[in-house]
């Protein structure tokens, strides 16, 4: 993808405001965050707790691709040797 593509494809996208509450991004036309405004302090907890999870689990996937593209690289090199 080329650098003005990308631009035309982030100016598509509705403008996002950070929610003071939860930390999550929602759009701007919303007057409230869609995530936590009508979440207890007990479940935004378990929001929190949810979405750090997911990200760790996403942190922990990217590692084994990475590992799986260096074997990969590996092999092929060596295939040319």
């Amino acid at each position: 993808m080329s650098v003005g593509m990308s631009f035309a494809s982030r100016a598509k996208q509705p403008k996002q405001k950070r929610c003071d509450r939860c930390k999550l991004y929602y759009p701007e036309s919303l007057d409230k965050c869609d995530h936590c405004s009508e979440l207890s302090t007990s479940q935004l907890a378990q929001l929190k707790a949810q979405h750090q999870e997911t990200l760790q689990d996403n942190s922990t996937f990217g590692k084994y691709l990475l590992l799986g593209a260096v074997i990969i690289g590996s092999l092929l090199l060596l295939d040319f040797l």
